[in-house]
């Protein structure tokens, strides 16, 4: 008997033939452990991507928002629509509920109570 044949006898015994089933089954189950957490990992890899996506555009809108907020023009505005606030020879319209304006006096050196009367006599 050679070795050849010595060999072929060994791979056909019962035990070698199913430690080598058993090797198998092993490494496919690896295999396709290994496959599943992939697949996973790319569902989670896109969410990821579609959230950064999100928080780009939230963050170029609030740097736009930024930019704004701190320009001069955006301050006057503010100061003139919340406060009230008006420039250094400018007047003050106030409307009525029928769409007609009157302008505010000027003030002047007489009495706050005159300047009421004033207003509404």
């Amino acid at each position: 008997m050679t070795l050849g044949q010595k060999v072929l006898r060994f791979f056909q015994t019962r035990v070698v033939q199913v430690a080598i089933l058993l090797i198998s089954i092993l490494i496919v189950v690896g295999i396709i452990r290994s496959v599943i957490t992939i697949t996973q990992k790319r569902g989670i890899v896109a969410e990821r991507k579609a959230v950064l996506e999100a928080e780009e555009t939230k963050h170029t809108d609030l740097e736009r928002k930024l930019r704004e907020a701190t320009s001069s023009a955006f301050v006057e505005r503010v100061a003139r629509e919340k406060l009230g606030l008006v420039r250094e020879g400018e007047s003050v319209v106030i409307m009525n509920k029928q769409g007609t304006s009157s302008a505010a006096p000027k003030p002047q050196n007489i009495f706050s109570w005159k300047q009421w009367w004033q207003l509404f006599f």
